[in-house]
């Protein structure tokens, strides 16, 4: 009998171990920004971006944020502040972990307010050969939460120094008692003369459900401020993520709402909206991101204004948990150039 016991126990703890795998996953989750890269017009806000690329073993994966454009925030401004918000550098399922991880994150001031993200691939590029010569070679890992060490000049400026302002690169390495937890969370801090951005970020353990499927609606959109005397040009850019590629790429959904020219919106109106963001399997995450912009000028095709940017993460426990297996998100977001509220809808699906 006794037997039979331990064995059935044994039985249970395998299914259990299968149904909810151990992930570990890399966030970004706040940040913040002091200074000013615009001295002209005063009240515009401060354009920023950044690339990530983190590794580890033969796994590098790497992240552009936002996807498209730049993401516009104050002189003296925090962003990701919501509950559910935060960006997704890294995920990977801990056996597949090697001895060490390596991040490296590369924030952009612009301070002509271009739109593409033309050496975004450069930019990259040279994240992931730091990483490659740190991960292998080094046996230096920092003991001290927080702190990080600047990776030597190569010799090779890159062709994007010349078009943004610049901000130091943040390298670090650290050994697997980083992710041995639940979650462990440091504070940084990167500087390009006198700007600085301060970010906080977290590695943490992500149990897996099976079969955790789920479906994001926007369901509509109001412009508080539309960043326009009249009526704005009002379009939207969203993202889905739900884990990366085998090439490192984010697996993702993206687009435009309206696919082509926009919406003519004044202050205080509303847009009514039935766009699926995200429909499927929640593995290993599910990451929104939505941009509401205003044209400006349309016939000129000059720069665009950012009315607000919401950024959510959802990992598997906190939809698992939702109650009643759905629920209405009203989000107010705002920038320097104007403020919306996007108006969401979550359902749970089903999960075993």
């Amino acid at each position: 009998m006794r037997r039979a016991q331990v064995l059935a126990a044994l039985f249970l703890w395998s299914v259990l171990s299968l149904a909810n795998e151990a992930w570990v996953a890399v966030t970004l989750d706040r940040i913040e920004f002091s200074g000013n890269l615009i001295s002209w017009p005063a009240f515009k806000g401060n354009p920023i971006m950044f690339a990530s690329v983190v590794g580890t073993g033969n796994t590098y994966q790497k992240l552009v944020w936002p996807w498209t454009g730049w993401f516009t925030i104050a002189d003296e401004g925090g962003e990701l502040v919501q509950e559910t918000e935060a960006i997704p550098l890294f995920v990977l399922p801990a056996d597949q972990m090697g001895s060490r991880l390596g991040i490296a994150i590369q924030f952009l001031g612009n301070t002509d307010f271009d739109w593409d993200h033309r050496y975004v691939p450069e930019v990259l590029s040279d994240l992931e050969k730091y990483l490659r010569r740190r991960l292998p070679a080094s046996t230096y890992v920092p003991t001290i939460p927080g702190m990080g060490e600047s990776e030597p000049s190569s010799g090779h400026e890159p062709l994007y120094v010349a078009h943004y302002d610049v901000f130091e690169p943040f390298i670090r390495v650290l050994a697997s008692d980083a992710w041995s937890g639940d979650i462990r969370t440091f504070t940084d801090e990167v500087q390009a003369g006198h700007n600085t951005v301060r970010f906080q970020y977290s590695i943490r353990r992500v149990y897996l459900s099976e079969n955790l499927q789920a479906r994001v609606g926007l369901e509509g959109i109001k412009t508080v401020e539309n960043g326009d005397f009249a009526n704005g040009e009002v379009f939207i850019l969203a993202r889905a993520i739900s884990g990366f590629s085998t090439s490192g790429a984010p697996a993702q959904r993206a687009g435009r709402i309206p696919p082509s020219s926009h919406y003519s919106m004044g202050d205080g109106e509303e847009k009514v909206l039935s766009a699926v963001l995200f429909e499927g399997e929640v593995k290993p995450f599910l990451y929104l991101e939505i941009l509401a912009w205003d044209e400006d000028n349309p016939e000129v095709g000059d720069q665009h204004d950012l009315l607000g940017g919401f950024f959510g993460l959802w990992l598997p426990w906190r939809l698992s948990n939702l109650p009643g297996g759905e629920k209405e998100l009203v989000i107010p977001k705002e920038t320097p150039d104007g403020e919306v509220l996007f108006y969401l809808r979550v359902e749970l699906l089903g999960q075993s």
